[in-house]
């Protein structure tokens, strides 16, 4: 079947085919409303649809924005990819997402490969593993603009890094839990040493500690999730289990919360537990999951302004530090009833 093109829709409308790019782009030159109707309807009788990647090189945008994330089924990433998405068609573009795996080796390939279809801008949401990062930029072998998203970006990077107030979270967390009286306080978090799950227990131990409390109850996990949950099962089966556990992701809670109810232990009656992330998941838990987060609806539209910013400058933009806010529910010990306690963490933490 022969493709339908812009002289065809010029012909059944009676113009000329600049008149129809006027319509289909909506400028540069206006339209008389009698015209453009001509030509609306001829595009709906023909079938007509533009060709994408002409107008690309003829415009020198694609209207596509590059995401990488490191894996998009779990529930963190999907509702940061989906607020991506959401913020990105609202300004006339579409995602063209990868998800590298947690691999440094992935990352670097599909930020390349991004860039090498000559997507607008690139948003590259990097994996939390102990080895090299990746130094990526406009200097650093990418020709497209970039922005680090929930993690900040690498040393050496000349690029823009939009991500939570990760340190203050993770004292936010820990507040409220000493708010209900809890003394005994550990950290469930991942292995890697930099990035916002370390952030997020840097901040609940320097809490602890000025509250004159053991800061170094800690279990680190890996991320695979049997073997963490086998480990998160020990460690609730020893005698010195802690009252209550801050752990740095929404995930890690909520399978600790699943290893509580398959040994026993009642939650939160025995073990207060506190979350990050405010994802929805969270919210339909049993018990319901107390965290910390931002919206992701803002997440995603902070994101896609900032890398439109840094489109038109050119150049690095400041970064961007987005607030957190708790959520209580039932898991650290509130109930329907309790009053809501006052916002602990000290002003001007990080």
């Amino acid at each position: 079947m022969q493709r339908v093109t812009r002289n065809d829709v010029a012909r059944r409308a009676g113009t000329s085919s600049a008149v129809v790019s006027y319509v289909l782009n909506d400028g540069p030159r206006p339209v008389a409303a009698a015209t453009r109707a001509r030509v609306e309807a001829a595009v709906v009788e023909l079938g007509y649809r533009p060709n994408l990647v002409a107008r690309a090189l003829r415009s020198s945008r694609s209207n596509t924005i590059g995401l990488v994330v490191p894996d998009s089924t779990q529930a963190f990433f999907t509702e940061l990819i989906h607020a991506v998405e959401r913020a990105a068609f609202a300004d006339g573009s579409l995602v063209l997402l990868g998800n590298s795996g947690f691999s440094r080796t992935m990352e670097r390939r599909y930020a390349e490969s991004l860039a090498g279809m000559q997507v607008d801008g690139l948003l590259l949401i990097e994996s939390e593993v102990e080895s090299r990062r990746l130094v990526l930029g406009m200097g650093a072998g990418l020709a497209v603009p970039l922005v680090y998203l929930n993690h900040s970006a690498p040393r050496g990077a000349d690029a823009t890094s939009v991500v939570l107030a990760n340190h203050r979270g993770g004292a936010l967390a820990a507040e409220h839990l000493m708010w209900h009286g809890y003394r005994r306080i550990a950290c469930l978090t991942g292995t890697a040493r930099s990035g916002p799950v370390a952030d997020r227990a840097r901040g609940c131990a320097a809490a602890l500690q000025r509250a004159g409390l053991d800061s170094s109850i800690m279990l680190r996990t890996g991320l695979d999730r049997h073997s963490t949950r086998k480990q998160v099962k020990k460690w609730l089966q020893r005698s010195d289990r802690p009252q209550a556990v801050m752990a740095t992701a929404d995930g890690l809670a909520l399978d600790l919360l699943s290893v509580a109810q398959e040994i026993g232990v009642k939650v939160p009656e025995d073990l207060a537990v506190m979350g990050f992330g405010g994802t929805d998941e969270s919210a339909h838990s049993w018990p319901t999951l107390s965290t910390v987060g931002h919206p992701f609806e803002d997440f995603g539209q902070q994101a896609v302004a900032t890398l439109k910013e840094v489109q038109r400058s050119g150049q690095r933009q400041p970064d961007v530090v987005l607030e957190v806010e708790l959520t209580v529910r039932h898991s650290c010990g509130c109930t329907d009833d309790t009053p809501r306690p006052p916002t602990l963490a000290t002003k001007g933490s990080p």
